[in-house]
């Protein structure tokens, strides 16, 4: 496990908050029963992929995107059925997506690419491409088929986005879990990013300089991924499974001791209970007050002091159950 250092901290939180601007593109939440009206549902299908479809490095890459059903969910939601993405890569290689069922039950249908809110179920969902390909021989897999469930809120008054849902369930592995509520965004400014051209890193750094970290959550809860890894280490090593995973603590143990920071401690100790009981693991930042991203960015906590401190600004803690 990487060292909570200044920059592991910051960057870490960092990256979660650009990743909660990413979802915002593309998340969502849970099911029910869908309506009967297939025109408006085709219509709605038409409209959630219609940027993709339009995207001109889409259509050089003899992009396509098709499904066998699309029907009214509710009063603006839309339930499709057999979804199928395909597309190539910058070396002309294949990449698929696919879904057995895609539920969205609220999304504003006026700006689809940057919703405000939303609440999207993909069920059975596969994809196909290099990198993807490679990770799963490196886990010594052969297959990905996932589950997500996001939902999320923008409210205006208060600027804060609140990440409520966001599962990413690989069945016969895990599921990644994440809830995040930032403050101090402007997301009307966030909308205009999206209207093509270059991004001013300096226009991006501008409206990351308000933003507040109000609370987080991240978490792995494990369904055979740590089997799955010690077994193909073993393989490769000639040993079994259980030996593995025993020198994987060990090793666990011995990083713990070098460790000077409480924070980090704590991690490790999570880390070797989560390895041993093969249960989850959560990282969660809960601090009394927001506090702001450029708190992360511009901290320079050269002492253990400092990193301790900074760690009991933002209410970080890390458990195992």
């Amino acid at each position: 496990m990487m060292s909570l250092s200044r920059a592991g901290i910051a960057g870490v939180l960092a990256a979660v908050a650009a990743a909660v601007f990413y979802l915002a593109v593309i998340s969502g939440g849970p099911g029910g029963p869908a309506g009967g009206d297939s025109a408006t549902g085709q219509a709605r299908a038409e409209k959630l992929f219609a940027d993709l479809k339009n995207s001109e490095q889409f259509k050089a890459a003899g992009g396509t995107v098709a499904w066998k059903s699309a029907e009214a969910l509710g009063k603006e939601g839309v339930l499709i059925r057999d979804l199928s993405i395909e597309s190539k890569d910058w070396d002309g290689r294949p990449t698929a997506v696919a879904a057995a069922e895609v539920r969205v039950r609220r999304i504003d249908w006026n700006n689809v690419a940057m919703s405000p809110h939303g609440d999207i179920e993909v069920i059975g969902l596969t994809a196909l491409n290099r990198k993807l390909s490679a990770l799963m021989v490196a886990a010594g897999t052969t297959t990905f088929v996932a589950d997500l469930k996001a939902r999320w809120d923008y409210k205006a008054d208060g600027r804060i986005i609140d990440l409520q849902t966001f599962d990413l369930a690989v069945r016969e592995w895990g599921t990644f879990s994440l809830q995040a509520r930032l403050h101090g965004l402007d997301f009307a400014a966030l909308q205009e990013m999206q209207d093509g051209g270059d991004i001013d890193p300096a226009y991006v750094m501008g409206l990351m300089a308000g933003a507040k970290i109000g609370g987080l959550s991240l978490s792995l809860k494990d369904s055979g991924a740590i089997d799955k890894l010690a077994e193909k280490r073993a393989q490769e090593t000639g040993s079994d499974k259980k030996q593995v995973i025993e020198q994987a603590l060990r090793a666990l143990e011995l990083q713990k001791g070098a460790q000077p920071h409480a924070i980090v401690r704590q991690a490790f100790d999570a880390l070797i209970q989560f390895v041993r009981k093969r249960g989850t693991i959560t990282l969660k930042a809960m601090p009394e007050r927001p506090v702001p991203l450029l708190r992360l960015a511009l901290n320079r906590p050269t002492t253990q002091v400092g990193i301790d401190r900074l760690a009991r600004e933002l209410g970080l803690s890390v458990e195992a159950q």
